[in-house]
């Protein structure tokens, strides 16, 4: 009888290991399909002679508040998106800051009473930066009177204006 428990569970055991890795294999082919789609994307606008148009945002400690800091040295500026094509939004930390910076990138609408999130990267601290895609012709601009970024962590001093042309 034993002997017969030890079998269904390594049986069970079995079960389970493949199951899983048919999980993270899934996991991992749709991640690698939504890159290729993204490349895809950008060789086709590249083909058609549509740049992607790149901002680049940096987390700095200025006098002991958090900002962004524009590729131009300014402090929290007004990024300027191209619509229909992606826009690439890089961020970046700074070596040795181990604070959590998020850019999140909203619609606003009725004088500001409801907002909505639109875009939103991944956390970035201690050097890292990730980049995200935004392509304002995804989305409805009508149904919102303005737009903003903000970092998720500091909400209050690394904040500012989105213009869609």
């Amino acid at each position: 009888m034993l002997q017969i428990n030890n079998k269904l569970q390594n049986k069970s055991l079995g079960i389970i290991i493949v199951v899983a890795i048919l999980f993270i294999s899934s996991v991992n082919m749709e991640s690698n399909s939504i890159k290729i789609y993204a490349q895809e994307q950008q060789q086709q606008q590249q083909q058609e002679g549509i740049s992607t148009p790149s901002i680049e945002l940096t987390a700095k400690l200025v006098e002991n508040e958090y900002r962004w800091i524009g590729s131009d040295n300014s402090s929290n500026p007004t990024l300027n998106f191209s619509s229909g094509v992606d826009n690439q939004i890089t961020i970046k930390s700074i070596v040795g800051d181990k604070t959590e910076h998020q850019l999140i990138i909203e619609g606003i609408s009725d004088g500001g009473k409801k907002t909505e999130e639109l875009i939103s990267s991944d956390e970035i601290e201690n050097g890292s930066s990730n980049t995200v895609n935004f392509n304002p012709s995804d989305i409805d601009t009508s149904d919102y009177e303005s737009f903003e970024y903000y970092c998720e962590y500091h909400p209050d001093t690394m904040l500012g204006k989105v213009q869609i042309n």
